[in-house]
């Protein structure tokens, strides 16, 4: 079995103090001998609550039993989980829509980038060959001369 946890700060501990209270030893918390303390949440409940005013988990053995016999053998924190999952897979589902354009955006912005160095790089090569296209032919009338000339 667990030992029980402090409600205040998680930490294992508690001691039953001869007042009738129980007192965290980590952080002196006092919880009274009449509170209910939430099994789903560690809520401290007032005495005499059927169910925790944090979470609505049945506190009390006959709230437990009532609510597994009004159809529901799951915990009560459990089916308010499910209740509020088509909200939390709708919200999923636009924050994984708005991820999505962020990365189409991303992705647009490297094939601009892309294409302008793709276009840097064409203009270069037809500049290096325009000047090839000169001096190579204008290179090889001078060997022809100079080749003339000394014969």
């Amino acid at each position: 079995m667990t030992q029980p946890t402090c409600p205040a700060c998680t930490a294992p501990g508690l001691e039953a103090t001869s007042e009738g209270k129980i007192t965290c030893a980590y952080c002196g918390f006092t919880i009274p001998s009449d509170a209910n303390i939430c099994p789903a949440c560690g809520h401290v409940n007032d005495f005499g609550l059927e169910t925790c005013s944090l979470c609505g988990e049945p506190l009390s053995l006959l709230a437990q039993i009532m609510t597994r016999h009004n159809g529901s053998d799951q915990p009560y924190k459990l089916q308010q989980v499910r209740r509020q999952a088509p909200q939390i897979k709708e919200r999923e589902a636009r924050e994984s829509q708005k991820r999505m354009e962020v990365f189409q955006t991303i992705d647009q912005r490297r094939k601009a980038a892309e294409a302008e160095a793709k276009q840097a790089q064409e203009e270069y090569q037809r500049k290096v060959s325009t000047v090839v296209l000169f001096i190579v032919p204008i290179f090889i009338v001078f060997v022809i001369l100079f080749v003339v000339i000394l014969r």
